[in-house]
């Protein structure tokens, strides 16, 4: 092993400690960033000496939560990963990954590595290491500032796949963009929805119109014979006849607030799995989890194993008890996604309390025009508190003002800590205090939550 590879790896594991003995984060990029400074080649002297596959999950939203469920069940089938875990799905996050469960020697004790790849950088990372599993969630507009448009997201993750040798790629065939991405170097998997049935507040879930336009490659627009959510659905072109392709892996599932049941159809056989996640958007995280478990071989009973096992990654529906109260936290960061969790959330209790917290730093998208295409009109019933903070907090006043919410039962607390203290304080015990932050704002809530 060279000097420069030994520096680099030094200098990293040091500045991990450096890190938590401050109590400055997590330190989940900084290593990693330090040591390719230094040896940009490092990742390649680590991804050689994985033992089975390497397995990539890609797309705008879900990603940490589809590699947390698939992470929990591989752990259940008794096998070793390494997974950036804490979502840093950058090169130096998962540099960082690497190099925290390696020795001094360089040596990496794992079955499979699991990365949660951005979107961005995924073609980059294709460089030092060939995936042997490729799952793409969805594709929506998502910080256009630094991805664009959904063609130029779709463009930079095909060329990762093209890039990658025999990899099997898995997509989501409920969504047109990702459905349509092409795998010339081995086989392509689609897994999707059938039905999808409610048990809760159905006619205020049901989506009756695409949120999201999505165009055919003869350019005509698509029509829906089912939409799920934004322009995930049953699909086809009037003009040329393309369609949803018929997945492979599919399934019908009955969504709660806080659980799902999924009963999927592979290789002539049905499964039922049950998943204490709540949600849709969770519901398609659990399918594309189980598909890709599936495609690994692994045995019904461990997946529903895996699932009984999986604990929610910070903020991605992560559920806490601070001072008898009940806190539920979920990212929102881009239109769709917002959308989601403002569903899943129980406007009716009076006892209930609502934080919204948005950020316009680097890593949540400087552009927050995105908040006046979320649908937060489904908040004007909303009987409890509402609490506003972070850097745009009265940009969120105004877009909630113009949702129709009554604005007599908010507050701006600019100041993300105290914000959050009062939340709790005047959140009744034993009610649910909902938390939707931004990414860099979930972050600063994630140190928060340990002082409390």
């Amino acid at each position: 092993m060279n000097l420069r590879n030994k520096l680099a790896l030094s200098v990293a594991k040091l500045s991990k400690i450096t890190v938590k003995k401050l109590h400055l984060g997590n330190a989940t990029s900084l290593p990693g960033k330090l040591a390719l400074k230094i040896s940009p080649n490092i990742l390649s002297c680590f991804t050689k000496q994985v033992k089975k596959e390497i397995i990539t999950v890609t797309g705008t939203n879900g990603k940490t939560s589809t590699c947390g469920l698939l992470a929990s069940i591989l752990r259940a089938d008794e096998r070793k990963i390494i997974h950036n875990s804490k979502g840093a799905n950058m090169l130096t996050g998962i540099a960082s990954a690497l190099i925290d469960n390696s020795s001094m020697n360089f040596k990496i004790n794992a079955d499979n590595f699991l990365f949660e790849m951005d979107e961005a950088y995924f073609a980059k990372a294709v460089d030092f290491f060939s995936p042997d599993l490729i799952l793409v969630t969805n594709l929506f507009r998502d910080q256009l500032d630094r991805y664009g448009e959904l063609d130029t997201t779709a463009k930079k993750i095909q060329s990762a796949i093209d890039k990658s040798k025999h990899p099997t790629v898995i997509l989501n065939a409920d969504d047109p963009g990702v459905s349509s991405l092409q795998n010339n170097n081995g086989e392509k998997i689609f897994y999707g929805f059938e039905n999808i049935n409610f048990d809760f507040d159905f006619d205020r879930t049901k989506e009756t119109s695409v949120a999201e336009i999505s165009y055919c490659t003869c350019g005509e627009k698509y029509a829906y014979e089912k939409v799920f959510y934004a322009h995930q659905g049953h699909y086809f072109c009037k003009s040329c006849g393309n369609k949803r392709p018929a997945p492979q892996i599919c399934a019908d599932a009955q969504i709660s607030r806080d659980k799902s049941t999924l009963t999927i159809k592979y290789q002539n056989q049905e499964f039922v799995f049950h998943a204490n996640i709540p949600g849709l958007y969770n519901a398609y995280n659990v399918l594309g989890a189980i598909a890709a478990a599936l495609i690994l071989k692994i045995p019904p009973q461990t997946i529903q194993e895996g699932l009984n096992n999986f604990k929610t990654e910070f903020g991605r529906s992560e559920k806490l008890t601070i001072n008898d109260k009940n806190i539920l936290i979920q990212l929102i960061k881009n239109p769709v996604g917002a959308t989601e969790v403002i569903k899943n959330i129980d406007t009716a209790k009076e006892e209930n309390t609502l934080l919204i917290i948005i950020n316009d730093n680097y890593a949540d998208g400087r552009d927050v025009s995105w908040l006046w295409d979320a649908k937060f009109e489904l908040l004007k019933d909303f009987e409890g508190k509402i609490i506003i903070s972070g850097i745009r907090a009265s940009d969120m006043a105004v877009r909630l003002k113009y949702a129709g919410v009554d604005m007599t039962k908010a507050e701006i607390v600019p100041d993300i800590k105290n914000a959050f203290k009062k939340s709790i304080d005047i959140t009744q015990k034993n009610a649910m205090l909902n938390i939707i932050p931004t990414y860099t704002a979930l972050l600063e809530i994630d140190k928060i939550k340990h002082t409390l």
